[in-house]
């Protein structure tokens, strides 16, 4: 009912407007008053730029038609980027940027660990997640305000609130996918999945009850089940 360029800058529109500040390779003195502060935001910041080239790879490997399945993407890459924000976090929009909420960067995560945050995310581009939600409001809202009587003020409550009931209610089911799509992208990158695995339970997701916090944690519970299920298997094989 919506077309995809009009839902996907709609998708990049609420990214942008709901993410933090831009940082570059490190922080400015406000977010970061001393040295160290600024030295561990450089080393963060280069250790995403690292991890995103190898996982960069491994996406134009597991996909060749990466740049046809995302022609919306900036520069046919992803674009993986710290910005400011104490919670940790992360989010990312239908062109292919992912921010990570310099928050992350405290807990001073293994490469593993980060990997697995970002590929979530680029799971969710790769499935066209955003534009999927964004065409499921903007049609929510138009038929609710077509169909709904009443003043312009009550119109945008309902068909707001209607949008994010129509956005909610496929946010498990997509979790599942993304997660399906990064661990396939984990492996076609080099990373195993088992020590992804063992990397999760020396840092544990204890992380707050944040909604993040909870998505992050199912996530870790299903590579935990798959790295589970492939030992099971290989040792009926034996």
């Amino acid at each position: 009912m919506v077309d995809l360029p009009l839902a996907s800058a709609h998708a990049d529109i609420s990214f942008t407007m709901t993410t933090g500040s831009r940082r570059d390779a490190g922080c400015e003195e406000a977010s970061c008053p001393t040295q160290a502060d600024r030295d561990a935001a450089t080393r963060f910041a280069l250790q995403v730029q690292r991890v995103t080239g190898v996982l960069q790879k491994g996406a134009e490997f597991q996909y060749p038609d990466l740049t046809q399945r995302l022609p919306g993407m900036v520069g046919s890459h992803f674009d993986v980027y710290v910005v400011d924000g104490d919670e940790p976090g992360s989010a990312s929009s239908a062109n292919g940027r992912i921010a990570l909420n310099a928050g992350l960067g405290a807990r001073k995560p293994y490469d593993d660990w980060l990997a697995f945050v970002i590929a979530r995310e680029m799971g969710h581009v790769i499935a066209r997640h955003h534009e999927e939600n964004s065409a499921a409001g903007i049609a929510t809202s138009v038929i609710m305000n077509i169909l709904i009587p009443g003043s312009s003020l009550l119109k945008t409550l309902m068909s707001a609130g209607g949008s994010g009931i129509a956005a909610k209610s496929q946010l498990k089911v997509q979790a599942l996918e993304a997660d399906a799509i990064a661990l396939d992208l984990l492996q076609a990158a080099g990373f195993h999945l088992r020590d992804i695995s063992l990397t999760l339970l020396l840092e544990p997701v204890a992380l707050d009850q944040g909604s993040w916090s909870q998505s992050f944690r199912d996530s870790s519970e299903h590579l935990q089940a798959e790295v589970r299920r492939s030992e099971l298997a290989f040792a009926t094989t034996r």
